[in-house]
């Protein structure tokens, strides 16, 4: 019995879905191994030695474990910690909700995170750090000097700016055998844990470049053969006007392209078109509301007819959504939440 040619479209159109996800996940997968950290050092009690860390094999390190954290207080004006201020022991990665107030749970505040990292004085390295995600705001000091910051951390909320890109900052350890670490954060925007969520990446200069370039490359590499795709499909819908199809599929991998470079650890495309903190988060849930009303129109001609009748409805109620989501006045980030 031949098999009809509705039946040949559905499976295609299934295969190209199946394909589209398998290299998404593949590619994940595949970024998790690249930077995979075997026999990784943790911090404890807000020390970390790594003075049997050999610097030359060209590997960074995170610098996950228990740092010193200092509720609403901002250290770093000088090395060291002023007299009578307490510190509680918290994990890097994670939220300071619990510690900014023992009474109540809370985002919001100002604080400080305190690492030393023990190292050979005799190596003379150029050593950086990078900071992904510190929310919402904060800024980086290594032995009481200033370095880089992304946003301006405050003790005052009038005097605040959240912004939370990522950063890197070099600096040379001059013979000392202690490197203090001080990182100053604030938040009164982001409704999300706050503080240190991402892991922080120390190196070598050299080995902290290439590593930072090789992940920029891959997702250029990734962003240039899904919109070349996205091209072709448009100029097949410009060809044949009456199917649709392409276009839907066009859509899908420009809006997949948008939520990878705004949403993935690099944020490239806030070096490249910088937004405020709010319209940041609000493109990023855009891109994937767009990225599953493109895919559900795309697959609409093979579902079921009882299930084809939901898809106009769907769409009407993601561009509600959308709408929502442009008109919201700041960031609740729990329904959508794309790590930033």
């Amino acid at each position: 019995m031949p098999i009809s040619r509705n039946r040949v479209q559905a499976w295609k159109t299934i295969v190209i879905v199946i394909l589209f996800l398998a290299i998404l996940i593949g590619a994940r997968l595949f970024w998790i191994a690249m930077f995979y950290y075997a026999d990784q050092p943790h911090a404890v009690n807000g020390r970390l030695d790594l003075r049997g860390w050999d610097a030359e094999e060209g590997q960074t390190i995170k610098l996950d474990g228990e740092w010193e954290f200092y509720p609403h207080a901002m250290l770093a004006d000088q090395p060291g910690v002023p007299p009578g201020v307490e510190p509680h022991i918290l994990s890097v990665p994670g939220k300071w909700n619990d510690s900014m107030q023992p009474e109540e749970s809370t985002p919001y505040g100002y604080g400080s995170y305190r690492l030393q990292i023990l190292v050979n004085p005799e190596d003379e390295y150029t050593y950086t750090i990078r900071i992904p995600s510190v929310r919402s705001s904060s800024a980086l000091y290594v032995n009481g000097r200033l370095l880089a910051q992304s946003g301006v951390p405050s003790a005052e909320e009038k005097e605040y700016v959240a912004r939370n890109v990522p950063y890197s900052a070099s600096f040379s350890t001059n013979g000392s055998e202690v490197i203090d670490i001080v990182i100053q954060a604030a938040n009164y925007k982001d409704s999300r844990g706050s503080g240190i969520i991402r892991s922080i990446k120390f190196g070598t200069e050299a080995a902290m470049a290439r590593e930072t370039q090789l992940s920029i490359n891959m997702q250029l590499i990734f962003a240039v053969v899904f919109l070349v795709q996205a091209a072709f499909g448009i100029i097949l819908y410009i060809l044949s006007s009456k199917d649709k199809q392409p276009l839907y599929f066009s859509l899908n991998l420009i809006c997949a392209v948008l939520t990878i470079l705004s949403g993935s650890e690099d944020k490239l495309l806030q070096y490249w078109f910088p937004m405020s903190y709010d319209w940041s988060f609000k493109f990023v849930a855009l891109a994937l509301i767009g990225l599953t009303v493109a895919l559900m129109l795309y697959v609409k001609p093979q579902l079921p007819v009882i299930m084809r009748i939901i898809v106009p409805g769907y769409t009407v109620l993601c561009a509600i959504a959308a709408l929502l989501v442009v008109l919201m006045p700041g960031c609740s980030s729990e329904a959508f939440p794309c790590e930033r």
